[in-house]
Parts: structure tokens; sequence; C-alpha cells
């Protein structure tokens, strides 16, 4: 009878034990699943940043150099002396103020010139932190004049 004891009571610690360890490895693959989530989350909404602040910079790049080409080609946006804020909603398309997740601001960079007018573009979400940064450059075309002095064309 001691014999029969001994041996279920070991049966039942092994199954506490086995219970035990099976739970602590499903907390940590539940933490290596909960951080792979919001890392693929953070690398979706990092790609989107910069695909629509490159999607921004080509509109910049083509334009006359101002910043009237995005106010023109983005409907929402607000134009703020020398800086234009696009609106963005989750999706990253363009939105209205009020269901923006994320912006774009552009600023006319210092050191322009009148063949070159450079321009930084910062992505931000709504708490304002900044997901990403980029400059952009609009070169005007120059040409020749009789007198050897180039001439600036838009």
């Amino acid at each position: 009878m001691k014999n029969k004891h001994a041996k279920s009571s070991i049966f039942l610690m092994e199954i506490i034990l086995n219970i035990l360890l099976f739970s602590v490895l499903v907390v940590i693959g539940l933490q290596f699943f909960m951080r792979t989530h919001s890392l693929t989350r953070q690398t979706s909404e990092l790609h989107q940043a910069v695909t629509s602040c490159e999607s921004v910079a080509a509109v910049f790049e083509n334009g006359d150099g101002t910043l009237d080409a995005l106010t023109e080609s983005y409907h929402f946006s607000v134009d703020l002396d020398n800086r234009v804020l696009i609106y963005l909603d989750e999706n990253f398309s363009e939105c209205r103020k009020e269901e923006a997740h994320y912006y774009i601001t552009v600023s006319l960079a210092d050191g322009s010139t009148p063949a070159l007018t450079k321009a930084t573009l910062a992505c931000c979400n709504r708490s304002g932190e900044m997901l990403y940064t980029l400059a952009a450059c609009h070169y005007q075309q120059l040409r020749a004049q009789k007198n050897n002095q180039p001439e600036v064309h838009a």
C-alpha cells in the first residue's frame, strides 16, 4: 500500500512540475509574440511614413520651388508662410485635420539660392513623435544668356 501511495504522489508531483513548466513557457512565448507584433506595427508605420515623405518630396521637387505645388496637390493641407502641414489618416492617406493620425511638415530650408530651393520634410504621429525626416531639393534650370550671365528659368 505504501508503495502505491509513493508512486501516485511522485506522479502527481511530475504533473504539477510539467504544468508549472508549461505555464512559464507559455508566458515567455506570449511575450515574444506581443513584442513581435509591436515591432511589426512600428516597422509598418515607419515604412508608410517613408513612402509618404518620398511622395510629398517628389511633388516638391517637380514643382516650381515653392510650397504652392504642395497646397495644390494636397487639398487638405495648411499653408503657414514658409511651412505646409499635410494631414494623414491611419492608412497614411490625405485627410482633414480632425481625422488625422499623422502629419507631414514641409519647411523651406535656409541656404536656398535662385537655382536651388531646399526643403525639410518631417513625418510625425498625432502625439508629435517624429517618425521620419527627409531633405528635398528643387533645381531650377539655368540657361546661358548672351552676356554670359546664367538666367534662371522656371
